[in-house]
């Protein structure tokens, strides 16, 4: 038999002491513990299950690892990834929720036994002034001979850091069976408006709706107020690049090109993210957008939802690929569902403003309104009729929200979480965008728009509209924004299309909106999901957007002729 030679290397960096998986349950606090060992932000926020990736760090030669919550009756993707990180883990900081403490330990005790580690009990603030569970923890100390160490995740002392530090340095094992507690350390959050029974499922519903509107409607009067200043250099870049051969000029240039679409960008989508990520940035650290999606929660189970499927859905409204991403918080009975949500129902900072700007265009702002309302309502039906009894049973048995805490902002973690929106609006949709001009100004060369549009127009009597729709309908299924540049004349600011009712405007963006997801979705869908999973969702959902853009665009002047 061979010689087996082990041989280690070693170099001048420092050696790492050993490695530690942070873990814990949901909004336990477990990324801003980390930011407040690093010292520096790491994106930290009060949303239930904000944490989509395990991040490593190194403090004070100690390799830490943090890990998304652990949902301990869900079977998320994410919880799958804290599970198999768990089994190859040397040591475990085990985090706990001193107002769910019984809870975090009966679900979580059986993951640790047998290993090393310390615990930390977060939220100490809640429950520091109680006598029995001061004496209690002073027992759980004795009893277990492990480190339990208090902090308020907020606010973490130096001489609580220090604490730790001293901790991670002699680990102790986890006892077999978890330790009995007897101290009352439950704590449950004020009721507030959102907990009455009419009247709170209303004002939640109309706080969650409020970021989108807020931002689309102060969003689009800034790029209205900014538009005449920009408009003179960009018409002397095109007319600089227009001299450029074909099919460079096209790329650049025409109707569809990347310099004519940098004014929308700039304007139009870039500001709506900016604030919607803001306002939803703050409802996150305070912990608002909790209590929230848990309010809805019960109303969302009867369409195959749940109400953390419903803040994802809100935060598509700013940008469709965050909020698919962030879907592998969701169960994996419900993920479809919240996908197909999303794809079909957020509209996104580009589709927005193109709808707002449509409408103004048509001098006809009041359409808005209406647009949105019909939006939701066909989302909802959507989803009545593309998911089973069995799925919207499934929603309502993962129901693990809980009645979270509302606090302060906390403006550095708020300014973190809008710069991670940010970081993946340039990083991942603004690279796909250039790329998207480029590719259309091209087509538009070869003659492939006019060809799809010469296809499609004839359907386009099928739905009730004119067959210059037609235009809207295909570059919306490509990019969202491509409804505005389908229907609005550059020149004169008005409209391509000559005679066109209210509801035939309606039903022209509504199609064009809903009809496909958007190129740089259905790749997301792609990349998370599947191919076969992502062609059926596309091909569902031009079905069903066809059907109720018919039934609006006949129904509803139908019914206006018989109440004449």
């Amino acid at each position: 038999m061979g010689q087996f030679i082990d041989v280690q290397t070693f170099y001048p960096e420092p050696k790492v002491k050993s490695q530690w998986l942070l873990i814990g349950k949901e909004s336990v606090g477990k990324t801003a513990l980390t930011e407040n060992l690093m010292g520096k932000k790491s994106g930290s926020s009060n949303l239930q299950g904000s944490s989509l990736f395990c991040q490593e760090y190194t403090w004070n030669g100690q390799v830490i690892t943090d890990t998304p919550g652990i949902q301990t009756r869900m079977d998320s993707v994410v919880t799958s990834q804290v599970l198999r990180r768990l089994k190859t883990s040397q040591h475990v900081i085990l985090t706990l929720k001193s107002t769910e403490l019984p809870d975090d330990l009966s679900d979580l005790w059986d993951m640790v036994q047998g290993r090393s580690g310390i615990v930390i009990i977060t939220y100490w603030d809640k429950v520091k002034h109680r006598e029995d569970v001061l004496q209690e923890l002073e027992r759980l100390r004795t009893e277990t001979d492990l480190a339990w160490i208090t902090i308020d995740n907020r606010h973490v002392t130096t001489e609580q850091l220090e604490l730790i530090e001293q901790a991670l340095t002699k680990p102790k094992r986890f006892p077999i069976a978890a330790p009995k507690l007897e101290a009352n350390w439950s704590v449950k959050p004020q009721l507030l408006l959102f907990e009455y029974a009419w009247f709170g499922p209303i004002l939640s519903l109309c706080l969650l709706v409020l970021p989108a509107w807020f931002a689309v409607t102060n969003a689009n009067a800034f790029a209205d107020l900014l538009y005449p200043y920009v408009e003179s250099p960009v018409n002397t870049l095109k007319d600089n690049f227009g001299t450029l051969p074909a099919p460079l000029s096209h790329m650049l240039v025409g109707d569809y090109g990347l310099i004519s679409m940098l004014p929308f960008l700039i304007l139009y989508a870039l500001p709506t993210v900016v604030v919607f990520s803001a306002i939803i940035s703050i409802y996150k650290t305070t912990g608002l957008i909790d209590r929230l999606s848990y309010r809805l929660d019960p109303f969302m189970h009867k369409i195959g939802l749940s109400g953390r499927d419903l803040v994802r859905v809100i935060m598509g409204f700013g940008c469709n690929v965050p909020a698919i991403i962030q879907t592998r918080n969701c169960s994996c009975c419900t993920r479809g569902s919240c996908i197909s949500a999303i794809s079909f129902g957020s509209a996104c900072s580009y589709q927005l403003p193109a709808t707002v700007a449509v409408f103004s265009a048509a001098g006809k702002p009041y359409l808005t309104l209406p647009y949105l309302a019909i939006l939701a309502v066909t989302t909802c039906i959507y989803l009545l009729l593309t998911t089973t009894k069995q799925q919207r049973h499934a929603a309502a048995s993962y129901n693990l929200l809980s009645r979270g805490f509302l606090q302060p902002p906390n403006w550095r973690f708020a300014l973190s979480e809008m710069a991670g929106v940010m970081s993946s609006f340039f990083n991942t949709a603004f690279p796909l965008f250039i790329g998207i001009c480029l590719l259309v100004g091209f087509c538009e060369w070869l003659g492939v728009i006019e060809s799809l549009t010469q296809l499609v127009s004839p359907l386009m009597a099928l739905v009730n509209l004119p067959e210059g729709a037609a235009i809207a309908v295909i570059l919306g299924a490509i990019r969202k924004d491509g409804l505005a540049i389908g229907l609005i004349d550059s020149s004169s600011h008005g409209l391509k299309l000559g005679e066109i009712t209210d509801i035939q405007l309606l039903c022209a963006v509504y199609l064009a909106g809903v009809m496909l997801p958007c190129v740089v979705s259905l790749m997301t869908i792609v990349r998370e999901m599947s191919v076969g999973y992502a062609s059926r969702l596309a091909m569902r959902q031009v079905f069903w957007a066809t059907c109720f853009t018919a039934l609006l665009s006949w129904g509803v002047p139908y019914v206006l002729a018989m109440l004449a």
